[in-house]
């Protein structure tokens, strides 16, 4: 559920600032804070997990990134204001962070046969 959770926060995310996720897609993220960087340098590696599970059949190693991803963009989340960020550059930014985020979330839990609930 703890993945599931993370993906239905950020589709609620969404939700309260009234845009559609697609129209944040072509923005260069900004990464000042350490916890946007963490999170863009997980996302990064989500390719990289999928091959080492499809490598000798271990999906475990999709879970623990997956798991790890979610607890990076909790953190993320907890210290970097997203609807309320200080600027609008800053903002879409984040918005960004939190799309790809869901993306990423939602397309390795479906390679596990797992659902990606937009609310809970």
């Amino acid at each position: 559920p703890y993945l599931q959770y993370a993906h239905a926060r950020i589709c609620s995310i969404f939700r309260r600032a009234g845009i559609d996720r697609a129209s944040v897609r072509s923005v260069a993220p900004r990464l000042d804070d350490p916890r946007e960087r963490a999170l863009a340098m997980r996302l990064l590696r989500f390719d990289g997990a999928v091959w080492d599970a499809l490598d000798g059949y271990q999906p475990h190693k999709l879970c623990t990134y997956l798991y790890d991803l979610a607890s990076d963009f909790t953190s993320f989340y907890e210290h970097c204001p997203v609807l309320k960020a200080e600027d609008d550059a800053v903002r879409t930014s984040r918005l960004f962070l939190c799309d790809t985020t869901a993306r990423v979330l939602a397309q390795g839990l479906e390679l596990l046969g797992i659902e990606a609930p937009e609310q809970m």
